[in-house]
């Protein structure tokens, strides 16, 4: 049986959502609240059914009791064991802990001046686990300003780090991206111990699931033991001579390699004609390389840190309930998102298996009508075989 999209909750309306790539939902949580200030207005949008002109200057004014949200996060290294039951449902292939296991780094959110952790909320309008891999959701609504405090605990690699977010406004001190041009271009790679505020303004073309991730100078990855190799010493960039050299011989500094540990997580931004739902689950498809990841004995391709099925995470919903799904992607590879026995309305008709770029992010929204224990994965049979699978249970 077909799944019917996911309607909008509006009265005298019969129109049908389609899935919504590169779009979002779910009612936004706030950490913090302020009035935010108004921000300048510009050209009036298209009215609806009109083409929209891309050379057009995008309309904004922030709503009125716009709202600042506030959130103080925090990178923090730690021991991941990405197979932590030691064994694939799937295949039933086993594993010990010393061949899964990698120093990781993730995002956490804190209440106040990093006072202490915030507990999960995976409700949707919440933060997700805030285990540190993914790390947290942050959720605004058109019209919103957030202000992100970042402080900088990687006590493990000492490397410095930064957050750069996907699809919102922001001027250039509050991009995130190291350049060897600037190399201490504020935010863009903040030391151990070290700390920066971001701010970000919500526009109606920031509607979406949109990743936010370490972009700060390239690092060489610790020495594996017993190897030969150099590596950069605690908290170093790699230089420009060392990139030249030794970046495409192999064994050189590595772009995002904080991305590749962990630090990344979604923004999710909605506005008055985002749909209610019931259910909305946060997904990220990444891998891991043994090379970066020096004590891992094989690569891993993961589901938000875990990998191999009931160690990826287990999604839960039920029968008549309205399902929302974030996914995004980092990494180098091409992903397959797929869930069994589910369909939804794509571009270009119903699909049940949707192809997402590096960087890139899919929202797909439906009404759960059919019960049982499904699979979803990438569908790029490597992949699967390297742990990119988990489950999806629907109750009746």
């Amino acid at each position: 049986m077909s799944l019917e999209p996911v309607r909008e909750p509006r009265r005298g309306s019969g129109r049908r959502n389609l899935l919504r790539a590169l779009t979002g939902g779910g009612a936004a949580a706030a950490l913090a609240l302020t009035a935010a200030p108004a921000a300048p207005a510009e050209a009036a949008a298209a009215p609806a059914g009109q083409a929209i002109d891309p050379f057009a200057a995008e309309a904004f004014r922030a709503a009125r009791g716009g709202r600042v949200r506030e959130y103080w996060l925090q990178a923090e290294s730690f021991a991941h064991n990405a197979v932590p039951n030691g064994r694939d449902g799937m295949t039933g292939m086993t594993f010990t802990a010393d061949q899964t296991t990698f120093q990781a780094i993730g995002y956490r959110a804190y209440t106040a001046n990093w006072g202490k952790p915030l507990p999960a909320d995976l409700s949707p309008q919440g933060i997700g686990p805030n285990s540190g891999i993914p790390g947290p959701v942050l959720r605004a609504e058109v019209g919103d300003v957030i202000k992100v405090h970042f402080r900088n605990n990687d006590a493990h690699y000492k490397w410095p780090h930064s957050i750069h977010p996907h699809g919102v406004r922001y001027a250039t001190s509050s991009d995130g991206g190291w350049m060897d041009d600037d190399p201490k271009a504020p935010g863009t790679a903040v030391p151990y111990g070290g700390t920066y505020t971001y701010t970000w303004t919500c526009v109606p073309s920031s509607v979406g699931s949109w990743p936010y991730h370490d972009h700060a100078a390239p690092q060489l990855p610790p020495r594996a033991a017993g190897s030969s190799s150099t590596s950069a010493g605690a908290g170093s960039a790699a230089t420009s001579d060392s990139m030249e050299s030794r970046a495409f011989g192999g064994g050189g500094p590595v772009m995002e390699i904080g991305a590749e540990l962990g630090l990344f997580g979604m923004i999710a931004v909605t506005d008055a004609t985002t749909p209610r739902v019931d259910r909305e689950f946060v997904l990220f498809f990444h891998d891991v390389s043994a090379s970066d990841a020096t004590t891992l004995k094989q690569d891993l391709s993961l589901c938000s840190g875990g990998a191999f099925v009931d160690n990826a995470p287990t999604f839960t919903a039920r029968r008549g309930e309205r399902i929302r799904w974030r996914v995004g992607t980092l990494g180098n590879s091409l992903h397959v998102f797929h869930i069994h026995g589910h369909r939804w309305l794509g571009p270009a008709g119903w699909t049940d298996s949707q192809v997402l770029a590096p960087a890139t992010t899919l929202t797909v929204e439906y009404a759960e009508d059919n019960p049982g224990d499904w699979l979803y994965h990438c569908h790029v049979a490597a992949h699967m075989m390297h742990g990119m699978a988990g489950r999806y249970r629907v109750l009746g």
